[in-house]
């Protein structure tokens, strides 16, 4: 008769009891995918701070709304420049001594693709270190026929109107004015845009 006085009354089975019973255990071999992260410290933090950036982009571009939109004239002189940017520059950029080193031809553009254009241009030009675009959005538009097939809205500047709305809503523009007649006249905008910020 076996003595029971070494076994534990919660664990009744001895380690030789088990093996005589399941046989000896052996560690499991390690099998299929790795379940270690694919990015490990800075790579983690810069996935998720790309992914913010593209996340605010969309944000920034579908914000270009049309909340106080106002129509103006073909050959309507626009100017339009932030709080804080000093005198002299607005003057150069007008004159025309800031050349544009990007150019943007909206011609025959729809309002939803002028749009994705402008705020594609701005974008790329401030990550590229340009400092003055020239936006050729034209004068009047030719209208369109109605189901009478009448011309409506003739003489009405959509894509110029459009363009001075966006541009001010978006923050890499300091100042923009409509360019010198060798330019495109009111035709088309100088725009000025804010030195991108340095890269760590």
């Amino acid at each position: 008769m076996n003595s029971t006085s070494d076994q534990d009354p919660q664990n009744p089975l001895t380690e030789l009891d088990f093996e005589s019973a399941f046989g000896a255990a052996s560690p499991l071999k390690k099998t299929g995918r790795q379940t270690a992260p694919a990015f490990k410290g800075a790579d983690i933090l810069s996935s998720a701070a790309r992914r913010a950036a593209a996340v605010e982009l969309v944000q920034e571009k579908a914000a270009l709304g049309e909340q106080g939109f106002e129509m103006l004239e073909s050959e309507q002189n626009i100017t339009y420049s932030r709080v804080g940017l000093d005198g002299g520059s607005l003057r150069r950029l007008s004159n025309g001594h800031m050349r544009p080193t990007l150019t943007l031809d909206l011609h025959g553009y729809r309002i939803e693709t002028a749009r994705d254009s402008v705020w594609n241009a701005v974008k790329h030009g401030q990550t590229e270190g340009d400092r003055c675009l020239l936006i050729v959005h034209g004068k009047a538009g030719a209208g369109y026929r109605d189901e009478n097939g009448e011309i409506r809205g003739a003489g009405q500047a959509l894509i110029k109107s459009h363009v001075n709305h966006w541009l001010q809503q978006l923050d890499a523009v300091l100042a923009f004015t409509s360019a010198l007649p060798k330019d495109g006249g009111t035709g088309a905008l100088y725009v000025l845009l804010k030195k991108a910020a340095k890269r760590g």
